[in-house]
């Protein structure tokens, strides 16, 4: 079980590469930062990328190749907003015979009448 001061570093370097935004934010700068030795912050980055909450990517900056850390967007801290008004009209969602159409199959979607017809209404 990992410590509490551990749990908080590795919050506290998340936080900090969070911040760093598009841009990124590479390990020295942030061993500067946090005052910590890079062999410390190593072994917490090691573990935040297995946690896939950071990722490591190679940019080039000035003409240099430069390793940069970079936050990794949960879908919960994304925002993302779906209106579904324009799928509960789909006929395959009332459809007795959803549950045998593929691709391929005698019941498919390129052949249903009900759908076709559901297309073609729609005011695009």
């Amino acid at each position: 079980m990992e410590s509490k001061v551990s749990m908080e570093k590795e919050e506290l370097i998340h936080k900090k590469i969070l911040e760093s935004g598009e841009d990124g934010i590479s390990q020295q700068e942030l061993a500067k930062k946090l005052g910590l030795s890079t062999r410390e912050l190593a072994t917490v980055i090691k573990k935040l990328i297995d946690k896939k909450m950071i990722a490591k990517k190679a940019i080039k900056e000035n003409g240099k190749s430069v390793i940069k850390l970079f936050a990794i967007r949960t879908v919960e801290e994304s925002n993302i907003y779906v209106n579904l008004e324009s799928i509960e009209e789909i006929p395959c969602f009332s459809c007795k015979l959803l549950f045998k159409c593929d691709n391929g199959a005698h019941v498919n979607p390129s052949s249903c009448t009900k759908l076709s017809s559901w297309i073609l209404s729609m005011d695009l």
